[in-house]
This record gives structure tokens, C-alpha cells and sequence, in this order.
């Protein structure tokens, strides 16, 4: 293997897994540092909150899923979009209590954090604020929560009484989900828009002078080589032991995916094409 193949794939490697993962996981744009935000769940809304027995489970970094069935759950848009917004979560207040028995006071401290807990009037708040989707409505989340539910995406987390009234909160049962028995095919003109935003950002980011017959080359190599790659990224996914806790495993799903790549001729030639385009005055 020679030196220029193995610079493209580190060029490379990671525009094309964000581009990968965006269709594989749910179809959403996974951000690392969203996935891996840091969320509460002991907050001052929840802190009355009744667990249920799932919600006493903690809830997994990733979860492979390769029934076809299952994947095929999300591709109703308003359950993807009821996904799409527990994956971001909203904001709310932790507030701890300390007594210094030296000066008799006691002293009270309030902090911003971030849950990803949310009941339905939330998530249909959180939807009307987000940039992510539309606007969910109430008729909606009673319809489509129970089916997310059923299959495994969501749970019911557990339930805070106030007085006569109740509210019950939900959340995901993975932070991220890789959609392994989807069929690529099917969401190929979401790659190539997606492919097509990766672009505009390559140009806005770096000083590269590509003309625009070079440019629409560059997205049909992008598009093969994602397309490529997702066929392997199963075999890859069926390698991890059981229940995933480390929240580095997509960085690392991404190694063992493009090291697997680099053993196919096809996808070397490739990623070496699209490194002429993209480094052709270096």
C-alpha cells in the first residue's frame, strides 16, 4: 500500500464518518460532543420524580440495531423528530444545599444544566424552539410515544406528583442509535444532501481551489465511498461485546470501519481520486 493511500484516508476519514453516521444513525447528524454532552437527571424538576423499572436502568451510549423492523419505526417522520428532540434535551436548574456550621448560615447554590428527561408538553415546547424539526403537537406524542415505546426507542422514565396532578417523563433508551437494518438505498438522496452540505463547509473552511465539474466529482466519489462503507459497517457492529458503555465507541467504531475499508481495492482507488480533487495544487 503506498504512502498517498493511507493520507487520503486520514484526510478524509472523518468527513466521510460524519456523513456515514448521519444516515446510520437515525438518519441524524450525529455530533460526538452532543452524544456525549453531559446530562442530569437529578434536577430540580425531577427531583420528586417516581422512577419506573426502566427508568431505574442506566440508559446505554449506543445501541446497534439490526432488526429491519425496528429500523423502519423511525422512518415516520414524527417519531424521528420525537428522537431527534429527547437526543438534544433542555435546560434546567440543580440546586444544592451546604450548611457551614461555622457561620451558622446555610448556603444555597443553583447551576444551568442539561436534561434529556422530558415529559410530553416539553418535548412539544422543545419542538417548537428547535431547529431540528417541526412542530410536534400533543395528538401526536399520545399517538406515536407508545409505538417508540414498543420498539424500544423511548421509555417512560417515571412519574412526579404535584399535588392532584401527575406528569409522567420520558427518555431515550440509548443515546444514539446506529440503524444497521435500514437499507442504505432508501435514504440516498438524504446522503447526498448531506454530502452536498459537506461540500459547501469544505469550501467555506478551507482554501482549496476546486472547479465545479471537480466538485460535482468529488460528491459521486463521496457518495460510493459512503455507500461502501455502510455495507461493512455491519460486520464491524456485530464485533462489539454486548452493551456498549464507553462513550468513545463511535471513534472507535470509526477506526475498525475505515481500517476494515482500506482492505477493499474499490474504496482505496476512491478515497485516492478524491484526494486528487481535493489536494490536486499540493
Amino acid at each position: 500500500m503506498r504512502d498517498g493511500q493511507m493520507v487520503c484516508t486520514r484526510n478524509l476519514n472523518r468527513a466521510n464518518h460524519n456523513i456515514q453516521l448521519g444516515n446510520a444513525a437515525e438518519s441524524e447528524e450525529i455530533n460526538l460532543g452532543n452524544i456525549n454532552t453531559a446530562f442530569e437527571n437529578k434536577t430540580d424538576t425531577l427531583k420528586d420524580i417516581v422512577l419506573t423499572k426502566e427508568g431505574k436502568k442506566p440508559q446505554k451510549e449506543i445501541e446497534f440495531v439490526y432488526d429491519k423492523q425496528k429500523c423502519d419505526e423511525l422512518a415516520e417522520l414524527v417519531r424521528f423528530q420525537i428522537v431527534q428532540v429527547l437526543r438534544q434535551g433542555i435546560d434546567d436548574t440543580q440546586t444544592t444545599q451546604d450548611f457551614n456550621e461555622e457561620t451558622n448560615e446555610r448556603i444555597i447554590r443553583q447551576k444551568m444544566v442539561k436534561r434529556n428527561i422530558m415529559s410530553v408538553v416539553e418535548i412539544v415546547r422543545a419542538s417548537v424552539e428547535s431547529d431540528c424539526c417541526e412542530v410536534i403537537t400533543k395528538n401526536q406524542l399520545y399517538h406515536h410515544l407508545p409505538k417508540l415505546i414498543e420498539s424500544g426507542y423511548v421509555i417512560k422514565y417515571g412519574t412526579v406528583t404535584t399535588g392532584k396532578r401527575t406528569t409522567d417523563y420520558y427518555r431515550r433508551t440509548a443515546k444514539g442509535f446506529m440503524l444497521l437494518g435500514s437499507d442504505p438505498l432508501a435514504d440516498e438522496e438524504h446522503i447526498k444532501r448531506k454530502i452536498s452540505e459537506g461540500r459547501e463547509k469544505i469550501a467555506s473552511i478551507f482554501d482549496l481551489n476546486i472547479s465545479p465539474e471537480s466538485g460535482n466529482e468529488l460528491s459521486k466519489l463521496w457518495l460510493k465511498s459512503t455507500l461502501l462503507q455502510m455495507e461493512y459497517r455491519g460486520k464491524i457492529a456485530k464485533m462489539i461485546r454486548g452493551d456498549v458503555a464507553d462513550p468513545e465507541v463511535l471513534e472507535l467504531f470509526e477506526l475498525m470501519l475505515n481500517i476494515y475499508s482500506m482492505g477493499s481495492d474499490e474504496y482505496v482507488q476512491i478515497q485516492r481520486k478524491m484526494q486528487e480533487i481535493l489536494f490536486s495544487d499540493s
